[in-house]
């Protein structure tokens, strides 16, 4: 099928062929920038595979003789004075300042700062005067929204119900499971006071009142296993209690030296599911089934193959027994962590002396699990599938289906 009228270009998504297509070879929107700002489309083949026929459908996309093969490139050679320039050869010269500039790095010169040019130019995020955390845009908040709705479906469809936990930890919860708070104590973020007030002397202005310092200083919330098993230890008592299945949908903090915008910042969106088992099978199966889950959504959702396995000792969740993860393979041979799901064992039950009644009658300890992902997703979905012209997007995670962009004739 070709799309080629004179005054205008379509660029279509075929939804129905995507909502039957349960598995595809590859499907793409591109989005140079976003289409709230402009759109154009080079000349890209799409194949939506149907596994109950064995059949495909292909069609073409064609730019009009008019179009501009990428906006990015297209807005560079229109500001030559501030941010770009041809010469010879027709190779686009970086010329100006990087928070202005559409100009993309190929990924052949500098993947780092490809990575960061794709984020910039289509508005996904950018800095804020936090050191470390990031600003969401709408554009890349959509990409997120899409994602935490086809997930939070399925977390429900595993018997988990969501609920909501306090920012705040108190310190002294940290500190009753010994090998998770060795893993997280160089990144947590500690609340020591609960008011200011004028700096008497009038040269440094606010400063925390020495006469509001909390006796139990508070963490803000690296992960909620701490608050949310104190909260568990209230809420099971017997066997009927369990299993007991609770997700959470929030931000966490963890304090980080070397940030990278959705990869690694210190201030990110997740959500965090914690569950309760009366047996260790149970609980083991639990860690399995959502790291296949986790697994289906990267492939089925992401079009984002990956690798399912167990970490190794020394990167496990600290106060897990064993960690699943799901990893995925970056365009420059980078293996990305993608989703964890962890077997705690019965550490937490123990630290926080969540017991249950059996069938017996009998008191036992019970065993644990946590599981998570994070806005990480979109850093992921950005490496595998975007190249040097800009943003590509899977149509199920794609914030906008259909593109119209008028081109003018010509006279």
């Amino acid at each position: 099928m070709y799309f080629r009228p004179n005054s205008i270009l379509f660029i279509l998504v075929l939804n129905r062929y995507i909502s039957y297509a349960k598995s595809f070879t590859f499907t793409a929107i591109r989005s140079a920038i976003p289409p709230a700002t402009a759109a154009a489309a080079a000349q890209h083949r799409r194949h939506y595979h149907h596994p109950a026929t064995q059949s495909s459908l292909s069609f073409k996309l064609q730019s009009h003789p008019s179009t501009i093969t990428t906006i990015a490139n297209n807005n560079n050679n229109n500001n030559k004075g501030n941010n770009g320039n041809k010469k010879g050869g027709g190779k686009d010269v970086y010329q100006g300042n990087d928070e202005t500039s559409d100009f993309i790095t190929p990924r052949s010169e500098n993947y780092s700062k490809w990575y960061n040019d794709i984020i910039r130019v289509t508005d996904l995020a950018e800095t804020s005067p936090v050191r470390g955390c990031m600003v969401i845009k709408p554009w890349g908040m959509s990409l997120w929204e899409n994602v935490k709705q086809d997930l939070d479906t399925r977390i429900k469809e595993h018997g988990a119900e969501n609920a909501y936990f306090p920012l705040l930890i108190p310190k002294s919860f940290l500190s009753k499971e010994a090998e998770h708070v060795d893993g997280f104590a160089k990144e947590c973020a500690v609340v020591t006071h609960h008011r200011l007030t004028a700096d008497p002397s009038g040269e440094k202005g606010l400063i925390a009142d020495p006469e509001a310092e909390l006796e139990d200083p508070l963490i803000i919330r690296p992960t909620s296993e701490t608050m949310i098993w104190n909260m568990f230890k209230k809420w099971i008592i017997s066997h009927r209690d369990l299993p007991l299945k609770i997700n959470q949908w929030a931000n966490v903090m963890r304090w980080e030296l070397r940030t990278r915008p959705f990869l690694r910042t210190s201030e990110f969106l997740w959500q965090e599911g914690h569950t309760a088992h009366a047996t260790a099978e149970g609980a083991i199966e639990d860690a399995e089934a959502m790291m296949n889950q986790y697994a289906l959504l990267a492939e089925e959702m992401l079009a984002m193959p990956v690798v399912k396995g167990c970490k190794s000792p020394s990167e496990r969740f600290a106060g897990a027994e064993e960690t699943y993860t799901i990893e995925a393979l970056m365009q420059n041979g980078w293996a990305l962590q993608s989703g964890t799901s962890h077997f705690l064992g019965q550490s937490f039950g123990k630290a926080f002396d969540v017991t249950f009644q059996d069938k017996d009658g009998k008191q036992s300890d019970v065993w644990g699990t946590s599981w998570g992902v994070s806005t990480r997703l979109i850093g992921a979905l950005i490496m595998t599938h975007s190249d040097d012209a800009g943003l590509v997007l899977p149509p199920r995670v794609a914030p906008v289906q259909v593109v119209i962009v008028p081109i003018e004739p010509k006279k």
